[in-house]
């Protein structure tokens, strides 16, 4: 799950978090969110700990890795010296050179995963991932596997900055999203129960499972051990939540309507 930055490209500037593209020792690029992005630490650990969590329900997820950077890497880039760039943990995505976002025209009936876009609204409202059913940028299309990817959580457990007090109040509701880009992909996934089976895996899930996924997180993003309790409390509640409020959405489904 880590590597380490060997240089760096080019700064990406694009998002609240203006990440960089690095070169690192595994001989593959990472798209890398610094510690000191200006959305703060707690989106390092929202990409980290999402990332894991929709391993859990087998979803197409980019690959995410502590990314380290060195503090004579600092010194050796003018770019991370003026950005004044802290040594130790970052997080990274894994680039993908043929991956474009879902802003761009995409023709969605060549993808051969989409199926699993309905997995992906479960997984928003599970873990309160508030912001992809109104951008495109979260989701990337490979050009060349024909394959969406998830990617950009920073948004997720009520946002970057979640303390346990705003998680306690929002485990045990659901706020249901629809928009644009959950639209999109009705005509794929609508059927007569389109969100299985990620609704009985996500059921399914102990709270073991979830503390391995949340656990394990670089003391550098200072994230508490009571935050981190409070986290999974918040998920393990939350999960028995989604078949319910998932409900709400079956007029935007012509086929589910129908049953």
């Amino acid at each position: 799950m880590n590597v380490h930055a060997l240089s760096h490209i080019k700064s990406i500037g694009q998002g609240w978090t203006l990440p960089h593209l690095f070169y690192c020792d595994d001989g593959l690029k990472y798209v890398v969110k610094l510690m000191n992005n200006r959305q703060g630490l707690g989106v390092l650990a929202n990409e980290f700990i999402a990332f894991r969590l929709a391993k859990l329900l087998n979803l197409p997820a980019a690959e995410y890795k502590i990314v380290y950077i060195s503090r004579n890497l600092v010194e050796i880039f003018p770019t991370l010296k003026r950005l004044d760039v802290p040594a130790g943990p970052h997080i990274g995505c894994l680039f993908a050179e043929q991956g474009i976002t879902l802003n761009h025209k995409v023709d969605l009936s060549a993808c051969k995963n989409i199926k699993t876009m309905a997995g992906m609204i479960v997984f928003d409202h599970w873990i309160k991932n508030w912001d992809r059913h109104v951008t495109g940028a979260n989701h990337l299309f490979l050009k060349d596997t024909k394959q969406l990817l998830l990617i950009d959580h920073s948004n997720a457990f009520c946002g970057p900055e979640w303390d346990t007090k705003e998680l306690k109040e929002h485990a045990g509701t659901i706020e249901v999203y629809w928009g644009p880009f959950y639209e999109v992909f009705t005509p794929y996934i609508d059927g007569s129960d389109p969100f299985e089976p990620y609704l009985s895996e996500l059921e399914a899930l102990d709270r073991r499972e979830l503390e391995h996924a949340v656990n394990g997180l670089p003391k550098q993003w200072r994230i508490s051990s009571r935050m981190l309790e409070t986290l999974i409390e918040f998920l393990y509640r939350r999960k028995n939540l989604v078949r319910g409020a998932l409900l709400q959405l079956q007029d935007k489904f012509p086929i589910w309507s129908k049953h």
